[in-house]
């Protein structure tokens, strides 16, 4: 069996150590020829599109591929069936449904997530518990909208004069980033689940993950989060990476990492509102309740 590695297209990054594409020739009778192969492209960080040729690829046939759109999700090439009158076979392309994160469904991983997160940022991991119980119950609930219909509700809002025109601006690049991040981790941003737009008051949805970051917040601590996951692209949605941007956000309010009670609840505010105004106290309460209670939360 001879297996050789594809060829690396230009500024493109081959992740898996694993990706071979091996051809195996077989006599028997009157030398029929099979070849089984599979062929795995990702794309590159920072949201490039891999491109593999047939000619990088000896043997093979490939389709055009310039119909294929490849946004680091995984091709897979096989069933490439004998064709005695030219020795190749016929391919079949299989393209999986496009990407979106996963769900925390185990409370047990989040605690674990928070946990880490205390250890390396000092923000009291039973505080963590708490915010994350009331972001996004423990990773369960990381948004129930589009973000094609947070745009929508967005644009509306402005046009009603119910949203400002500052607040919009940042809406429109918001739109931007969370393209840009959706396509460095693989997921189709118009699948991907965010928070939707407030009933209550005026404002935009658009949140991420499981600690509830806008976009253009995440893109702010991505690389210090990314320096303590020990992972190039980290992900909001991904229970750890979200849990240490929390703590990392909360941390920015001094008194945090010494386990101040009062520290705590005006970087819960912060968090909320970007101010320590007692109108958000309701949300402070909530937090605090929850790190003392969040045991109920994870069942």
């Amino acid at each position: 069996m001879v297996c050789l590695k594809p060829a690396k297209a230009e500024g493109a990054k081959l992740i898996s150590k694993r990706k071979h594409i091996c051809r195996q020739k077989k006599r028997r009778g009157q030398q029929t020829l099979t070849i089984l192969a599979t062929a795995i492209f990702m794309g590159i960080v920072g949201g490039g599109i891999s491109q593999a040729k047939a000619a990088d690829l000896p043997g093979l046939a490939f389709p055009n591929l310039k119909n294929i759109i490849k946004k680091k999700k995984v091709i897979i090439y096989n069933q490439l069936e004998a064709d005695n009158s030219s020795g190749l076979g016929s391919l079949q392309l299989i393209i999986p449904e496009k990407s979106v994160p996963r769900t925390i469904d185990n409370p047990i991983e989040m605690e674990q997530a928070a946990e880490f997160a205390s250890q390396a940022t000092g923000v009291r991991k039973d505080f963590l518990m708490g915010m994350l119980t009331v972001e996004s119950d423990l990773g369960k609930n990381t948004g129930k909208c589009t973000y094609g219909e947070v745009e929508q509700g967005s644009e509306e809002a402005h046009n009603q004069g119910r949203l400002s025109s500052t607040a919009w601006k940042t809406f429109q690049e918001r739109r931007h980033v969370i393209k840009k991040l959706a396509s460095d981790l693989g997921y189709d941003a118009e699948q991907l689940r965010v928070s939707c737009n407030p009933g209550t008051y005026a404002g935009t949805g658009g949140a991420l993950g499981v600690a509830q970051f806008m976009p253009d917040i995440w893109m702010l601590y991505r690389d210090e989060v990314a320096s303590i996951v020990g992972k190039e692209n980290p992900d909001p949605w991904d229970a750890k990476d979200g849990a240490v941007a929390m703590a990392l956000l909360l941390a920015d309010t001094p008194g945090v990492t010494e386990h101040n009670y009062y520290a705590e609840r005006n970087s819960a505010k912060m968090y909320l509102s970007g101010t320590t105004s007692g109108v958000y106290n309701w949300y402070a309460d909530q937090a605090m309740y929850w790190s003392r209670n969040y045991a109920r939360a994870r069942g």
